[in-house]
């Protein structure tokens, strides 16, 4: 396998002043194909094959910057669920998903020497091989290889940002790029909600704003993604006007949050706000927004609405306990125990890539007139994972978060007032606020582009962490060098 992979790794890897056997042999066989597309297929399919081609060798030659792409693309591409266009029965985001997981786990391969001195390689080993069993336990191949590229690409991406940002130059421009890229997608939501599109979407008793995307759960999670960017670039920056310009991100991206109406995203921005102050130690800005977020529950109808399940929590009444969250107390604890009815192989191993609506389905069933109508959700990332992949596989996600947490706490003290120092607190709060979405919903485990946000972001820390403990090892040694003396003898 070693010898595979280095001679593959001399195929891809640039050499001085000539052609890579790699570019030869991809561009004898790229004209092959288009020639045989050329007359076989329609004219779009070929042009699509043709952007395919392009982009994969383009992902080997450059692959930092097709890195920085490629999560731009990620972010706009959400937009576009309504192209009708198909790739072997898959939508645009799937085969976009679907490809760059898989050139992702080419070049994970090619890079494995440098990618495996990462931390939490080792626990991501036992995450893959959870998720190979899960594959062979499914019973639907093409539904088990989509669970897997959206369960699987982050962590890839997380590497590979980890191992190709390596310069602190790279680092600040992914954080740019990926606020930009989100921008992008804020400008869709803001034109939507001056439009009036929230008025032709009324769910569960609200208007709603749901702008470019066709997931109203989508277009929260990215809002609260988008709103910690802007409080980070915010709390970051050194000039005043950057910092006007992240305030005013910030508010918009807010007033978008707030008329989504989304509980999950809101209290991940709670959580990611109270965490990443406390860690600054900006009591009176803590006690600021503290007070507000009062006043406004306080003074807001629809707010006391949404969050009355808080207080519903201590009712003494098991059956409105049910449906506290949408009914969510109600599908965990229905679906916790169907699981645990199972053999104990499929306990420790899981049902397979989802098998997990084989225990969510019989809390779906007292509801419906008609059974196997449509699958439900276990609106838990967790029990989601826990039903299809097994324990073992929860166990390596949240050791990749204690992980996380504990590198950025490291950053954090060792950064201070710099831009390290910055990103190590943004990631311990953002990693805080996942925990948090991830338990109370299906948010950045089943959601693919918050999810890659995430990841790469955290690739982002871990680069940066790496290079500045070796910085203070250096410097480190460096006082402990003994000093020559030369003494002249006379």
């Amino acid at each position: 396998m070693e010898a595979i992979r280095q001679h593959l790794q001399r195929l891809l890897v640039p050499s001085e002043g000539s052609l890579r056997t790699f570019e030869v042999i991809a561009g004898a066989s790229m004209t092959l194909v288009l020639i045989g597309l050329v007359l076989a297929l329609d004219a779009k399919v070929v042009l699509g094959g043709l952007v395919a081609i392009i982009a994969g060798i383009y992902f080997f030659a450059k692959p930092k910057t097709a890195l920085l792409a490629i999560f731009f693309i990620r972010v706009v591409i959400d937009m576009f669920w309504w192209v009708p266009a198909t790739v072997g029965g898959l939508n645009l985001l799937e085969a976009f998903g679907g490809g760059v997981a898989a050139l992702a786990a080419v070049l994970f391969y090619l890079e494995l020497r440098r990618v495996e001195r990462q931390p939490g390689f080792v626990p991501l080993l036992l995450y893959l091989g959870a998720m190979a069993v899960a594959v062979v336990r499914s019973g639907q191949l093409r539904d088990a290889a989509e669970i897997m590229a959206k369960y699987v690409s982050p962590f890839l991406l997380m590497f590979l940002v980890s191992t190709l940002m390596d310069t602190h130059r790279r680092r600040r421009a992914f954080m740019i790029l990926i606020t930009a890229a989100s921008s992008v997608t804020l400008s869709v939501s803001l034109y939507h909600l001056a439009t009036g599109q929230r008025f032709t979407h009324f769910r569960q008793g609200y208007y709603r704003l749901i702008g470019g995307y066709a997931n109203l759960h989508n277009h929260g999670l990215f809002l609260l993604v988008i709103n910690t960017l802007f409080f980070f670039w915010f709390m970051a920056s050194t000039r005043r006007r950057h910092k006007m310009l992240a305030l005013l991100g910030g508010a918009l991206s807010l007033i978008c949050l707030y008329y989504t109406f989304v509980r999950t995203a809101m209290v991940g921005l709670a959580v990611f706000l109270l965490v990443f102050l406390v860690l600054e130690r900006r009591w009176s800005l803590l006690a600021g927004a503290m007070v507000a977020a009062v006043g406004l529950l306080l003074t807001n109808a629809s707010l006391q609405d949404r969050f009355y399940d808080i207080i519903a929590v201590f009712s003494e009444d098991d059956g409105s306990k049910r449906t506290l969250g949408s009914g969510r107390i109600g599908i965990w604890t229905s679906s916790i125990a169907e699981f645990l009815k199972r053999p104990p192989m499929d306990i420790l191993m899981g049902l397979g890539l989802g098998g997990h609506y084989e225990v969510t389905d019989a809390y779906a069933d007292l509801y419906r007139s008609t059974k196997k109508r449509e699958n439900l959700d276990s609106h838990n990332d967790y029990l989601t994972l826990l039903f299809q992949l097994g324990p073992i596989a929860v166990a390596c996600y949240l050791y990749l978060q204690g992980i996380v947490i504990r590198r950025g706490l490291e950053l954090h003290r060792w950064g201070k007032r710099t831009f390290d120092g910055f990103l190590g607190r943004y990631l311990v709060a953002l990693c805080a606020a996942v925990f948090i979405t991830n338990f109370l919903s299906n948010s950045f485990i089943s959601r693919i582009t918050v999810a890659w946000l995430f990841w790469g972001s955290v690739g982002i820390l871990f680069s940066s962490h790496r290079e500045l403990k070796e910085q203070i090892e250096r410097e480190a040694e460096a006082e402990d060098e003994p000093v020559e003396v030369e003494v002249e003898v006379a």
